[in-house]
């Protein structure tokens, strides 16, 4: 029984990504290789799920943190390079933007 109940433990894990600490990540990335130029790690949680406000949110987080650093002239990249914004919401939701931002 009780390795009955480790190995759905297991799977629980496998399937579901790890629910016991969830991140937020958003990296401003090239337009056309998607080469990383500055990443964030945005929210975290503990024992959440994918509703979590720290998950379902990530996505507008992570374009609003790419559009303040787009407009503030994206560090020491060359001026009038093109970012958009990629983000990571552990196992719920990622993806890369199809807007791009100019750097000032």
């Amino acid at each position: 029984m009780k390795f009955f109940l480790f190995i759905l433990f297991a799977l629980l894990l496998t399937i579901n990504g790890n629910p016991f600490n969830r991140k937020c990540k958003c990296k401003a990335v090239s337009n056309t290789v998607h080469f990383p130029f500055h990443s964030w790690d945005i929210s975290s949680c503990k024992l959440c799920s994918c509703n979590d406000a720290a998950m379902t949110n990530c996505e507008q987080a992570c374009k609003t943190m790419v559009e303040t650093y787009a407009k503030t002239g994206c560090g020491k990249v060359i001026k009038g390079s093109k970012v958009k914004y990629s983000w990571e919401a552990s196992s719920c939701s990622n993806g890369i933007s199809s807007i791009e931002y100019t750097c000032a």
